[in-house]
């Protein structure tokens, strides 16, 4: 199955994402937090990892995800 067909599942991990999908994710999840959704998690480290997006203080305290699963 492809990643798009677990972006809506908060419980699931969509595995490696595309940029694009990344983004995209963040905007379905946009009331989620990484504590409770897989997908925001996920699309989160993707656009960390590529630069896309610096973290803050406040958010090095969420737990770590494994992006190479």
């Amino acid at each position: 199955m492809t990643a798009m067909m677990y972006l809506f599942d908060c419980t699931m991990d969509p595995g490696d994402l595309a940029l694009h999908q990344a983004h995209q994710a963040m905007q379905i999840h946009k009331f989620c937090t990484v504590n409770n959704c897989l997908v925001r998690r996920r699309a989160r480290q993707i656009l960390v990892d590529r630069g896309q997006m610096v973290l803050g203080p406040r958010a090095t305290h969420s737990p770590s995800f494994d992006t190479r699963m």
